[in-house]
């Protein structure tokens, strides 16, 4: 597959530039998104560099990991479905360039479960008032835009998923098209891209500040270093706080341990082949099948807040089991399984929950993106054409508008 073959929104030329010099701050999967696009669009108009503090796939990083999740149906919001459509074709796109795929689509079930110790709602469905008015709505939006997918009862579930048995179980969403993302894997393959494309990589280097500047923006690096660009993009993700002062509660902080559990023998209903990916929308845990020997699940809910990235600790034995008991009511072959591991991630939270896609300066020299919220993974490739859009244009696409800070 060559970069002609890609989708609209990355092998069309930029119809408008004004900016030549980009710099990327952050090497995770929004910056390299970003540095891509910016590239690829630019068609040798523009020059852009990333500057990472550490390297790309350090284990620390907020995109770092086995798997993130995959789906269209993401609430009432249009724009997000709308999203997805569009992700999903340039994450099939970027694995073939890649060389192998990134995005499995083997379906992601959404349960609305009522007792046996579950929450009346969990925070995905906030601020409805029940987890099933939050997906009447959401399915609305799915047969808007024609996303297959099938509204199972508890009894339909059963005989299409039994590892999925319980009393509390309702009914369930099967978004059809939906699946799993290999984290890492998309991380090195945007990495081999970026390089492909021309795009000047530099690992190890810490930015200490970035400010505009009068037709510019100025770098500030680490061992007094200056480096100049036409426009910046802020990528750092919990980091942000260390280079752009927001107002102060913009952003939140949380821990999320993510449990490793080796699954426990016989247990072949719950590969990639026999069982999807699921989000209990009153728990909010959620959880992967098996992949490279483990299967992955967590709590969407905020473990521990912290101020910095860097605080992050090893989760407690009782929060690890409690997450576990919790998704084996649900599903009761893992009450068998063995904790492999844990990795503490953490989510930069918004008061909304929603991204922030702004400029910084009112000549938008500086664009910026945080406030992910642990849901901005699947979107990444969309997200990074919007954000190097701006940057080299300096105008706001359209669909930003709505992601300002607010």
């Amino acid at each position: 597959m060559e970069i002609s073959d890609l989708p609209k929104t990355l092998a069309e030329p930029f119809e408008r530039i004004e900016r030549k010099e980009i710099a990327v701050i952050g090497g995770g999967l929004i910056g390299l998104s970003t540095a891509y696009a910016a590239a690829v669009r630019g068609q040798g108009r523009v020059k852009v560099s990333i500057y990472e503090a550490a390297e790309v796939g350090h284990p620390d990083g907020a995109s770092s990991d086995v798997s993130r999740v995959f789906r269209h149906l993401n609430g009432p919001d249009p724009t997000l479905t709308t999203w997805a459509k569009e992700a999903w074709t340039m994450w099939d796109s970027l694995g073939q360039l890649g060389g192998s795929a990134i995005l499995h689509p083997i379906g992601v079930l959404f349960l609305v479960q009522q007792g046996d110790g579950t929450n009346s709602k969990g925070r995905h469905v906030r601020p409805y008032e029940s987890a099933g008015a939050w997906l009447d709505d959401s399915v609305r939006v799915l047969d808007e835009q024609k996303v297959p997918y099938r509204r199972l009862s508890a009894k339909n579930l059963e005989q299409l998923y039994p590892q999925f048995h319980s009393p509390s179980i309702e009914e369930a969403v099967l978004d059809l098209g939906a699946g799993f993302l290999e984290a890492s894997k998309a991380l090195s393959v945007l990495l081999d891209l970026c390089l492909r494309a021309g795009v000047e990589y530099h690992p190890n280097t810490r930015v200490a500040r970035v400010e505009p500047t009068v037709g510019g923006c100025l770098l500030h690096l680490e061992g007094n270093r200056e480096v100049r660009a036409d426009a910046v993009v802020v990528a750092a993700n919990g980091w942000m706080g260390d280079l752009l002062p927001l107002p102060p509660g913009t952003l939140t902080l949380a821990e999320q341990p993510l449990v490793y559990l080796t699954p426990p023998e016989k247990a072949s209903d719950l590969t990639p082949g026999r069982m999807p990916v699921f989000i209990s929308l009153n728990t909010d845990c959620y959880g992967f099948p098996v992949h490279d020997g483990t299967l992955k699940i967590a709590d969407d809910n905020p473990y521990r807040p912290i101020s910095h990235p860097d605080e992050r600790r090893e989760p407690e034995e009782g929060y690890v089991n409690g997450v576990v008991e919790t998704v084996s009511r649900f599903i009761p072959a893992l009450k068998g399984a063995v904790v492999d591991r844990t990795h503490v991630c953490f989510y930069d939270r918004s008061k909304d929950e929603r991204f922030i896609l702004d400029a910084w300066d009112e000549d938008a020299r500086i664009v910026y993106g945080c406030g992910m919220s642990g849901r901005a993974f699947k979107f990444g490739p969309v997200i990074g054409e919007r954000l190097a859009r701006f940057a080299v244009s300096g105008q706001r696409p359209p669909d930003l508008a709505e992601f300002r800070i607010r």
